[in-house]
């Protein structure tokens, strides 16, 4: 049933108690026909909301994507749907009791102001009856309370009548500065145990409930505690804690494409990583707070450049203004085996070394495409690139049918790729995960990797490493770094380099002889 105008009012109240989307449109459309269509999950959140048997319900959605504005929703709707004998006493809890009063505000002011609510239920400010109406506690009309309170404050012992709490909301009740030593996480996880839980109504068909709404703040705070609880039961049904847990970005694709279109995420995460804090992004819009100290790769060690690479008479540098840094320039490829959108990436890596070690990610390909077309695209970016030191080709299974295809188009076209002819085999008995972290994080964790903002799949790879989806930039990177020899010339300017390019080596010795006689002539 859909919202219509020739509907009856009981039809459309109908309709409303049994679909929180659908009150919401009505009831609030601001928010939920002004912004966006409502995406999947909210559907999945709001269904647990309606059921009165859901006593434990944890939502853990990534930030702005609407939790707050569901739980408004979601209580603005039991107060009016719910009858005078069933007295609720609701509570909302953030991280301070400022941020709490702001959100029943809301609720406040829609009781108050909002003109469908006084046409299909009538005048529910409780003021108008003489009931408490504050903006931290107040009483509709027909009897529902909702209080404002912060995390750690005291709960136990208030009553609304004969009844304890009915419900408990617990909206962004952690932060990244209330769960920064493990006493106050500590601290916060005995509140919730001996305060919050022993604080609801458990009378026969009114037993209370919790919404825990929020984002991973850290690895070891309360709401990751139910997340790794609920990830590692076998029965997901008969957890304790009914979970609807949510990452912005699923399979490359924006789990709210409406609001949050991929371009939008995308621009988001370089605002992160431009700021060296791309572990924040991943804990803001994947929910994946990670302890940084024990991660692989110190993402935030990585460094940025912005010169071009230039090329001139066989020789390779970045250039950045008059300055020029001689390089040696390296290419690693890793096929993947298949194009299935759910396989790996082939990729093409595109490495510089300097004459002090450091290496800078010229460019990188990584996409996914036919074996066959992969040789042309490997001598594309070795022309792009030229002159190359080495290309470097795994030899084992289909990757060696790459190599032999790559050798065999270089003699066809007379340009030589140094090294694709020998290729690599991977070490012996070493699992991947080791031969990347040995030979990449020391790279990248001193602070000798140089990238380009632009290079966002790297960084991903990196964070999320060995535990990612991806890790096939890596391993083009570890071939690329493979062989890789730093030049001896160091950086220069330009402008203060020789200008006499046609001199011989045996003119610039100052020295001159007669070719026939050997008989020195200056």
């Amino acid at each position: 049933m859909e919202l219509s105008e020739n509907r009856s009012k009981e039809e459309i109240l109908e309709l409303c108690a049994n679909d929180l989307i659908a009150f919401g449109k009505l009831f609030m459309p601001e928010d939920f026909l002004n912004k966006s269509k409502s995406p999947a999950f909210h559907y999945q959140i709001t269904d647990l909301m309606l059921n009165r048997k859901e006593r434990r319900v944890a939502f853990v959605i990534p930030r702005g994507f609407g939790k707050s504005i569901l739980c408004k929703c979601a209580l603005l709707h039991r107060v009016l749907f719910s009858p005078k004998d069933k007295t609720q006493f609701l509570a909302w809890v953030s991280e301070e009791q400022s941020q709490a009063i702001d959100h029943i505000k809301y609720i406040k002011h829609h009781l108050e102001y909002n003109d469908a609510i006084r046409y299909y239920f009538g005048n529910m400010a409780g003021d108008v009856v003489g009931n408490r109406w504050t903006e931290k506690d107040f009483i509709t009309a027909n009897g529902h309370r909702i209080m404002a309170k912060g995390t750690s404050q005291r709960l136990r012992g208030r009553s609304q009548g004969n009844v304890r709490y009915t419900g408990i909301i617990l909206d962004d009740f952690e932060s990244e500065l209330n769960t920064k030593t493990p006493d106050r996480r500590a601290e916060i996880k005995s509140w919730i145990v001996s305060t919050v839980y022993p604080a609801l109504e458990e009378s026969r068909g009114n037993e209370g409930f919790i919404w825990l709404a929020g984002t991973i703040v850290h690895y070891d705070s309360f709401l990751q505690m139910i997340i790794d609880g609920w990830s590692n039961h076998k029965g997901k049904e008969d957890y304790l804690w009914s979970v609807v847990f949510e990452k912005a970005i699923v399979n490359g694709k924006s789990i709210w494409n409406d609001y949050f279109p991929m371009k939008k995420l995308n621009e988001k995460k370089r605002e992160f990583i431009e700021a060296g804090l791309v572990n924040k992004f991943a804990q803001e819009y994947m929910n994946d707070a990670r302890d940084s100290s024990e991660a692989i790769f110190k993402v935030d060690k990585l460094q940025y450049y912005n010169s071009s690479f230039y090329s001139k008479e066989r020789f390779t540098y970045l250039r950045d203004g008059d300055d020029l840094i001689p390089l040696f320039v390296y290419l690693g490829v890793d096929m993947a085996h298949t194009t299935a959108k759910t396989s790996d990436y082939s990729v093409i890596f595109v490495l510089g070394i300097d004459s002090e070690g450091n290496r800078y990610v010229l460019d990188y390909f990584r996409e996914r495409i036919p074996t066959f077309d992969l040789s042309e695209k490997v001598l594309q970016y070795a022309k792009l690139y030229a002159p190359i030191k080495r290309v470097v080709v795994e030899t084992v299974g289909a990757q060696e049918m790459v190599r032999d295809m790559l050798a065999r188009m270089s003699r066809a076209q007379r340009f030589m790729l140094p090294g694709v002819a020998k290729g690599i085999r991977p070490p012996h008995g070493l699992k991947k995960e080791d031969r990347i972290e040995g030979s990449l994080a020391s790279v990248v964790n001193t602070k000798k990797l140089f990238i380009k903002k632009i290079h966002t799949e790297l960084v991903d790879e990196m964070f999320e490493f060995p535990r990612g989806r991806h890790d096939d930039l890596l391993d083009g990177f570890y071939y690329a770094n493979y062989f890789a020899k730093s030049p001896k010339s160091s950086k220069f300017k330009e402008s203060e380099s020789k200008t006499n390019k046609s001199e011989s080596w045996l003119e610039s010795l100052g020295k001159k002889y007669n070719a026939y006689t050997g008989q020195r002539i200056n």
